[in-house]
């Protein structure tokens, strides 16, 4: 194993699971590995740690965004309260995506940064693919799950829902 590599976690072991009730054998790829969703990193001592999910991860034309990374940068811009980055359908590249980021920010600071701030803030953190197209500021709260996560499948579902009826996507 390689320190610092990044990727998805995938099993196979004799204890893995058979697969889906009751397809035996479904949940698992054609090498027989269980994709578990998890985005992980290994350290010098080979221990991995989850930093990210899949499912949250960007598809920036190919190229891998890991939101989790983005959010965290985004927390330590000051006057950050929440942050969540997704990733939008592209219309103009079928396939891929746009990274988007929603931030709420400390009362004090409403109205004080502005889109161009944050962008430029990242640019200097990340590569220009994983920098966001669009920065939206919001004054409530962003949406929870029920264990008081951000709900970042409901901001996704309900930006597609925004740019089908602007006639982005169809």
């Amino acid at each position: 194993m390689q320190e610092g590599l990044r990727g998805e976690m995938c099993l196979d072991a004799p204890w893995k699971m058979l697969g889906y009730w009751p397809d035996v054998g479904s949940g698992m790829d054609e090498e027989g590995y269980v994709h578990t969703g998890d985005v992980v990193t290994i350290d010098e001592w080979g221990h991995f740690y989850v930093v990210d999910r899949t499912k949250d991860m960007v598809n920036v034309s190919g190229y891998k965004v890991y939101t989790r990374e983005i959010d965290d940068l985004l927390y330590e811009y000051p006057g950050v309260d929440e942050a969540a980055v997704i990733g939008v359908p592209d219309p103009d590249r079928p396939g891929s995506e746009r990274v988007k980021a929603f931030i709420v920010l400390k009362p004090e600071y409403r109205g004080k940064v502005k889109e161009e701030d944050i962008i430029r803030y990242l640019k200097e953190k990340v590569p220009p693919y994983a920098v966001p197209k669009f920065v939206e500021f919001r004054d409530e709260e962003l949406p929870k799950t029920t264990v008081d996560k951000i709900f970042k499948k409901k901001l996704r579902e309900d930006e597609i829902d925004s740019m089908k009826d602007k006639g982005l996507l169809k």
